[in-house]
């Protein structure tokens, strides 16, 4: 017998009921053994049926793409403060370079940090000022009989191409000039835009040299609470590796640029000294050039010397240039070969490849100033990394109380020294809220700095 209309309408509404139980009861998840193995072997399917190379080079893919991405935006970020950060840099390279001379002061003459620190940077004023006066000096004693060999050998330069079987006659010639010169009026105002641009990145210039002077003084004469500080911002616990990371990084900078140093003036002396034996008469801006030039690795050797080898073509012709050419090629080579490995030894750790990428990198990222950091960077970067993963570049550090950054008990005696300062400030002011009570003697004034 079919059911009636009143027992369909019920079993409707019992089903309904039901399913509004089961959905408030939510999803039902199954325990059993049979279903979680059914389930395990799906997965282990899905799983199988993709390449674990496949899964590998996924998994690296977009860790990779988030890692880029991240260091674009932050290298469009350091872009619009790359006056402040260039200054910066420059500052710790050149305290780097001071750091004997400032030792000396304070150690022998017994000077106070602050004069220390002052009479450093005036030594360095004075260096420089030295260097490029000289140099400027020879240049502008010299100009006049380079600039009248110049045209000399340009006017030679004409006379062969009339005679010469490529034809080219005066009239042809005079052809050229004049078209150059209409370029030169059509693109006027490009040639302005240039020089505004210019004049502004000259005044950018030496508002970042300023500033690196100004940074300069202070990391000499504050720099070691200057990097316990930015160590404290660091949680508890990673503290002592980044302190200890840091120092070994910056003796690894410090080494980097005595070795340069010493192998830039070699470089230049050497150089310098050729030029002056072929009776070239730039021979002092040749050596400071290639003294400035050898900052930066292999690129540098390479553009000043064939500054050198032309410089010497057009003061005292062909057969000298090839002297000088011969002359640097010797001088690099015995720098590269002998003098540079035995100067540096091993306080770099770094392969050639690795030095030739890192200045292409840095060049083509920032510059000159790219390729001139590029190599202590990773020179730095080599050594921390090596550090944090528990291969040590530097052991005895761990036991010498007089290195850079102080003895390894420095920064927590700074820690200690700076907790019980404030608790002390935190005494003092309780005092004051509360009527009637004293502050701790040796509690410090309010004018006292921290």
């Amino acid at each position: 017998m079919s059911p009636s209309p009143e027992d369909e309408k019920r079993s409707i509404r019992q089903r309904a009921s039901d399913r509004r139980e089961r959905l408030a009861q939510g999803p039902v998840v199954r325990t059993d053994e049979a279903y979680q193995e059914r389930m395990r072997g799906r997965e282990q399917r899905e799983e199988s049926a993709v390449p674990g190379a496949l899964r590998i080079a996924a998994s690296w893919s977009w860790r990779l793409i988030l890692v880029g991405v991240a260091a674009y935006f932050i290298g469009q970020f350091l872009t619009f403060f790359s006056t402040i950060l260039l200054a910066i840099l420059v500052a710790m390279l050149l305290t780097v370079l001071m750091e004997p001379i400032l030792g000396f002061y304070r150690s022998r003459l017994r000077m106070p940090r602050t004069l220390a620190a002052a009479v450093a940077l005036i030594t360095f004023l004075l260096i420089v000022v030295g260097l490029v006066g000289g140099a400027g000096a020879s240049i502008i004693g010299g100009f006049a009989n380079l600039s009248d060999k110049a045209s000399d050998g340009f006017d030679q330069l004409l006379a062969w191409l009339a005679d010469s079987p490529l034809g080219i006659g005066s009239d042809q010639l005079q052809q050229y000039v004049d078209r150059a010169q209409e370029q030169l009026g059509d693109n006027a105002g490009n040639i302005a835009g240039g020089v505004l641009s210019a004049t502004g990145s000259l005044v950018s210039f030496f508002t970042g040299l300023i500033l690196a002077l100004f940074t300069m003084f202070f990391l000499m004469r504050d720099g070691r609470s200057m990097w316990f500080f930015v160590v404290r911002m660091f949680p508890e616990r990673a503290r002592r590796d980044v302190n200890e990371s840091g120092i070994r990084a910056w003796y690894t900078l410090g080494a980097y640029t005595r070795t340069q140093i010493q192998v830039a003036a070699i470089d230049a002396v050497g150089i310098a000294a050729v030029a002056a034996a072929l009776g070239v008469s730039l021979w002092f801006p040749i050596g400071v050039l290639v003294f400035v030039g050898s900052f930066v690795p292999i690129v540098g050797a390479f553009v000043t010397g064939a500054i050198a080898t032309l410089v010497a073509l057009v003061d005292q012709g062909p057969t000298d240039a090839i002297l000088m050419l011969v002359g640097v090629l010797a001088v690099q080579q015995i720098e590269g070969n002998v003098l540079q490995p035995y100067l540096q030894g091993n306080n770099l750790s770094l392969h050639p490849v690795v030095v030739v990428v890192a200045v292409t990198a840095g060049s083509i990222l920032a510059g000159i100033f790219g390729a001139l950091f590029a190599v202590p960077f990773v020179a730095a970067l080599n050594v921390v990394i090596n550090y944090l993963v528990g291969r040590d570049m530097y052991p005895e550090m761990n036991y010498d109380p007089n290195r850079r950054g102080g003895p390894p008990e420095a920064f927590d005696e700074y820690v200690r020294s700076g907790e019980e300062m404030f608790a002390k400030k935190a005494e003092a002011a309780e005092a004051k809220r509360i009527p009637g009570s004293e502050p701790a003697p040796d509690g410090p004034r309010e004018s006292e700095e921290v």
